[in-house]
């Protein structure tokens, strides 16, 4: 069995009937016996058609109501929930929990979001204005050896994880999530931070905001929101099997930043998926 973590245009694709293809597709997964899982982005992305872009709640609910038929109600939760029955744990634990549930969490949360919309907009601006500079070109950058360019970045990220990871120790509710001993460079890997979620969403966030600041097949300042939830799939997609996203520039970014880090996760395009399926 796999584990599937489609992205919310795929999702839009099957709820909305748009792509015949991509339903068949799934539709045959299911069959094999994969899964079909989401997680707390799926709904965060919910959230903000109401709070950003006046969507009704009944809209929402049925979005929510498809979620729930689509994947059967599994779900991936990044702390544990000791009301839920954990389907399986692999760094991360797997529940079935009712959408709707979960979308209530999301909503008394979201607006807690804010800050993090503002420095995605300010990180996308500033990755234009560099290359506006004429210091970056995404053309050079889009053909560059992307991961030695993450490599040499691995001591400035670590620095980064290190100075949060000395606060969230510090933190009563951080403390139990986190290692105990200090992070080495050399640890910066897949294999050893996948069971801390704290550090895996820190590192594959600052992973991909470096990919963006290198002009790394870039999203537009004006898509900031979206490129925020982006970065919040590829996170949990970490955890899953097969990654299918309709957003070919992202997926060229988690492609390099998995490589890098070790995640076995593959990630598909829709004409990757499609193609895969039918061979």
């Amino acid at each position: 069995m796999k584990y599937v973590y489609l992205d919310n245009n795929i999702i839009i694709d099957l709820k909305n009937k748009r792509n015949q293809e991509v339903i068949d597709a799934v539709d045959q997964l299911k069959r094999e016996g994969n899964r079909i899982i989401f997680s707390p982005a799926h709904l965060e992305e919910v959230a903000n058609t109401v709070k950003h872009h006046n969507q009704s709640i009944e809209s929402a609910n049925e979005k929510v109501s498809f979620l729930k038929e689509l994947t059967d109600s599994y779900c991936l939760l990044p702390y544990p929930m000791s009301h839920l029955a954990s389907v399986r744990h692999n760094g991360i634990n797997t529940y079935k929990e009712d959408p709707k549930d979960t979308f209530e969490r999301v909503m008394l949360m979201h607006d807690r979001n804010k800050i993090a919309e503002n420095h995605q907009k300010h990180k996308l601006t500033k990755g234009e204005e560099v290359e506006q500079s004429g210091c970056i070109k995404k053309i050079e950058a889009n053909n560059s050896d992307i991961q030695k360019t993450l490599e040499e970045f691995r001591i400035g990220l670590n620095k980064i994880v290190r100075a949060n990871h000395v606060l969230m120790k510090r933190d009563a509710d951080f403390r139990k999530f986190v290692p105990k001993q200090r992070i080495a460079a050399s640890m910066l890997r897949f294999g050893y931070i996948r069971s801390y979620f704290p550090i895996t969403e820190m590192v594959i966030e600052k992973l991909m905001e470096h990919l963006e600041t290198q002009r790394y097949f870039p999203d537009k300042p004006e898509d900031f929101l979206a490129s925020l939830h982006d970065t919040t799939h590829a996170i949990y997609a970490a955890y899953a099997d097969i990654f299918i996203t309709n957003d070919r520039n992202f997926a060229h970014k988690v492609k390099a930043t998995y490589k890098w880090l070790g995640v076995n996760t593959k990630v598909m395009t829709r004409k990757e998926f499609l193609e895969f399926t039918s061979a």
